[in-house]
């Protein structure tokens, strides 16, 4: 390490960032997700006392601080096994990306405990490429997912991932020659998840006025009604400049609730499409997915704002519905770089999904 902190000096003039590269990126990917990167614990529950004795609602999603978090995985995992996996919504969509067959490029932050080395070696053996902020004196992300009766229950502390700093993502751009961004006349996408939008407005700032042009799209997850209701206007901001915008009918009402001046979700879609062409999806889960959107074709202008219901692909057994949204978007992106109708972009989606909710975790079979 020291020798490489010499010759970065020499060539740069200054110290390396704190960061870990997985991988090499001299190949430009197709998409670059942005998001929190969580050790994941998942126990499926014989009954929901755990949750009453912590006073968490079944169904719920939240935050919790660190101790209070491992005690109850602590307590979760005593009658009950334990699956670990890297999470975090937008590191589960690089996943199942890369399951697809779409290498995606994932930026996030780790802390310098024992976790972040439990997700380095976990990412380098299933071939994910990560460029991960190191951030001294932090914990590293956990989220625990507590699993009954298929109803999850999702608590978390984003730890590190808070602290990922723009000039790690600038210093990608500058120091490398841009290699991790495609031309802008190729198709990209920057996807965003809602969950990395609190405390990092400077970095979404940059990824939009920076990154984002023509064909390098934004693509924005609302990813839970809390974080929309504690950050309404940054969530607005960002949906105005996504070209795709995902989130279930729960996420999109509280959005429309909470920035003002929208009567209903459809009030909303319209307001957002009033800024470009946009392609909006708004999941109700085993009923389907309804989709807004006033675009025609690549590269085309906006045409008349249209909805559009699709059916849910029937699931054989539905056994854990957690990362069901994580993947939809993956089958969606996958497709939509493979050049395929919106048509039929949908339907991969949702094929996609059916088949994750049918695992424990969001694993394709």
């Amino acid at each position: 390490m020291e020798y490489l902190s010499y010759v970065y000096e020499k060539i740069f003039g200054g110290e390396p960032p704190t960061d870990d590269t997985q991988g090499a990126f001299h190949t430009p990917r197709k998409v670059i997700c942005f998001g929190n990167v969580l050790l994941d614990r998942l126990v499926k529950l014989e009954d929901p006392q755990l949750l009453e004795r912590f006073g968490l609602e079944l169904g719920s999603k939240g935050e919790l601080d660190m101790e209070k978090l491992n005690q109850l995985a602590a307590e979760a995992s005593e009658n009950s096994q334990c699956l670990t996996n890297p999470g975090g919504s937008a590191l589960n969509t690089a996943r199942i990306l890369k399951q697809l067959g779409t290498q995606a490029l994932f930026f996030g932050a780790v802390g310098t405990d024992k976790h972040a080395d439990e997700l380095r070696l976990i990412l380098r053996e299933r071939g994910i490429e990560a460029r991960l902020q190191t951030v001294e004196e932090a914990h590293t992300g956990q989220c625990v997912c507590l699993v009954y009766k298929d109803n999850p229950t999702l608590y978390a502390n984003i730890g590190a991932s808070a602290r990922f700093e723009v000039q790690t993502l600038s210093h990608a751009v500058s120091h490398e020659g841009q290699s991790f961004l495609r031309p802008v006349e190729r198709k990209q996408i920057l996807y965003v998840e809602g969950f990395f939008v609190p405390q990092r407005g400077e970095v979404c700032d940059y990824i939009v006025q920076h990154l984002v042009r023509e064909r390098r799209r934004l693509a924005l997850n609302l990813s839970a009604p809390y974080i929309v209701r504690k950050n309404p206007q940054a969530m607005l901001r960002l949906a105005r400049v996504a070209f795709f915008v995902f989130g279930n009918r729960q996420e999109f009402e509280a959005l429309a609730e909470a920035a003002g001046g929208f009567r209903n979700v459809d009030e909303l879609a319209k307001h957002l499409l009033e800024s470009g062409t946009k392609v909006i999806f708004v999941t109700n889960g085993s009923a389907g997915v309804q989709v807004i959107t006033n675009y025609v074709e690549e590269l085309a202008p906006p045409g008349p704002v249209g909805f559009e219901d699709y059916r849910a692909q029937r699931a054989e057994q539905v056994v854990d519905a957690t990362g069901a949204g994580d993947a939809f978007v993956a089958g969606f992106l996958h497709a939509w770089l493979e050049k395929r109708s919106l048509g039929e972009c949908i339907r991969m989606a949702s094929n996609v999904a059916a088949k994750v909710v049918t695992q424990v975790g969001c694993n394709l079979p």
